[in-house]
């Protein structure tokens, strides 16, 4: 981990400017800070207010949610559907793999990230990755961002961090973001109950002190609040429970199954919707919807990304149209109300009032992050049910 020299700044009569960090720990479910590895996250905790859970935006996917978290908007109306999206009007396509559309302002437009809003009102915002932070959306970035490199370590990731961290107090984020995927991708790998995940959680946890150690020294803790949060759950997905929809649409060619997974969608490309439909529900653990006929806690359904059929996996069961191909032994997608799917949020620190808060919905996060920054919102979708925790 690097060395950190105090920061002219900190023995400066001025108090320095607060300062939010928003940590995102993707695939991170509340149930893992028992596993005793969680020391650090426990302590944060133990000061602050934790979540029972967070319920992720409809579908509980990476992109959807961490843009959710950072917007105030459901994906229905921010427009980043799901990790992979065809957009029907230009036939462009989206994957999380092709750095060309990830960072293609077009599939954003419909997006104000926090950071925007902050940029706007005269705010610094420093992003130390996020879904987002490096594409010019509506002609704007964080003021630091670094393009995403899956593989960085953690420490070279909070090198870049606290080197913004250590500016004088003009120059410093007033907003600094940071996101850790090991957590997911060992769910993934090795299912949620698995030791690697419990290792991954382990490093997770040993980061967030390092970074915590950090703040202490450049004499920011007591105007630093953290807030932690994750994109969605993990559940168990063994291989028998793998749903096989290869030769499920015969009788119609030009149906393609867009999405798979737990969430799952056809795109009828002119086929009969109904007769399609009426094939999907003999599948017994596939719930299938017209796309404005989902359930209405989902929210979701309007936006033309949308394919025409979305359907929804009983836990534990995923759509896969490649029969020689398992899915991983961990996913998430599932409906965001399971307790499977709940993700985490943890509030500590400068102006947090200590306490517990039952299941939230991860939309409130943005509305809360103004408050901290004390700027004004973008139209949201929230309810803005997180105010009371912040002392004036």
């Amino acid at each position: 981990m690097c060395t950190l020299a105090l920061n002219s700044f900190a023995q400066s009569k001025t108090p320095p400017k607060p300062l939010v960090l928003l940590i995102g720990i993707d695939g991170f479910k509340p149930s893992y800070l028992t596993l005793g590895v969680t020391p650090r996250l426990k302590s944060l905790a133990q000061s602050g207010v934790l979540a029972k859970g967070s319920i992720s935006a409809f579908p509980s996917l990476t992109f959807p949610n961490f843009v959710s978290l950072v917007t105030g908007l459901t994906p229905d109306h921010h427009g980043i559907v799901n990790n992979t999206m065809t957009d029907p009007a230009t036939d462009q396509l989206f994957t999380l793999s092709s750095r060309e559309a990830v960072e293609n302002p077009f599939w954003w437009t419909k997006t104000t990230p926090i950071w925007t809003n902050l940029r706007q009102q005269g705010g610094i915002a420093s992003a130390m990755f996020w879904p987002g932070s490096e594409v010019e959306i509506n002609g704007s970035r964080p003021n630091d961002w670094v393009r995403y490199e899956h593989g960085m370590s953690h420490e070279r990731r909070l090198e870049y961090l606290v080197s913004w961290l250590s500016r004088g107090e003009t120059l410093r984020p007033n907003l600094a973001t940071l996101y850790l995927s090991d957590v997911d991708s060992a769910g993934h790998e090795f299912g949620p109950d698995s030791e690697q995940v419990r290792d991954a959680v382990a490093k997770v946890d040993q980061t967030i002190g390092a970074l915590i150690d950090a703040i202490s020294n450049l004499g920011l803790k007591e105007r630093t609040t953290f807030v932690l949060v994750s994109d969605h759950g993990m559940a168990s997905t063994p291989a028998a429970k793998s749903i096989d929809v290869s030769q499920l649409l015969k009788d119609f060619p030009k149906a393609k199954w867009e999405w798979q997974g737990a969430t799952s969608a056809v795109r009828l490309n002119g086929e009969n919707g109904l007769q399609v439909l009426n094939v999907l529900s003999q599948q017994s653990n596939l719930d299938c919807y017209e796309k404005g006929k989902l359930p209405q806690s989902f929210k979701f359904g309007t936006h033309p990304r949308i394919p025409e059929i979305v359907c929804v996996s009983k836990m534990g069961y995923t759509v896969t149209a490649n029969p020689y191909r398992k899915g991983p032994l961990g996913q998430h997608g599932f409906d965001p109300l399971l307790t499977e799917m709940h993700g985490l949020f943890l509030a500590s620190g400068h102006r947090i009032k200590p306490g517990e808060l039952g299941l939230i919905e991860n939309i409130e996060v943005y509305p809360l992050l103004c408050q901290l920054l004390g700027i004004l919102e973008q139209k949201n979708d929230s309810k803005h049910l997180l105010k009371d925790i912040v002392l004036n």
